[in-house]
């Protein structure tokens, strides 16, 4: 008796293509924009609560203004700036909230805000004239207001 090798003869070109066509469907129903928006929004407002908590842990831009000598009579900018930067956040995460997924431009222009807000609050007001940290402050101040106003508030 002749023994034969069971040798499975399986025609692989049907199975290919309907694993690719799985996979390319699978792909096309599951948009990238989505994922991305997802994850704008979860280490998104991570990272700006957390860039933002760096200036705010330490008295924010008003305390940058009380700690200048000669602005602390105008020290009441810095603290409207440092709840304007605050509100941007804020309607970034309502904005996850709600599900109406905010951009990766609006995200990057509420980071260059705050990054903006923490240049100011890096400078040393023993060594940099108050009319630069008060000019500087001012700035940051204009540009939440514009994004705001940008933002419908």
């Amino acid at each position: 008796m002749i023994e034969r090798k069971l040798s499975s003869r399986i025609n692989w070109k049907p199975i290919n293509f309907l694993t690719l066509s799985l996979i390319v469907t699978l792909f096309s129903i599951h948009s990238p924009t989505t994922v991305s928006a997802a994850e704008l929004c979860k280490e998104g407002k991570k990272n700006l609560i957390g860039s933002y908590d760096v200036i705010n842990a330490k008295g924010g831009l008003w305390g940058v203004m009380e700690k200048t000598a000669g602005l602390q009579d105008k020290s009441v900018l810095g603290l409207q700036t440092d709840g304007k930067m605050r509100r941007t956040i804020s309607i970034f995460e309502e904005m996850c909230e709600d599900g109406k997924s905010p951009t990766p431009a609006l995200y990057d222009e509420i980071l260059s805000l705050i990054g903006d807000g923490r240049m100011v609050f890096n400078m040393n007001p023993d060594r940099t004239p108050p009319k630069k940290i008060l000019s500087k402050i001012t700035e940051v101040n204009n540009k939440a207001a514009a994004l705001l106003k940008k933002l419908g508030e």
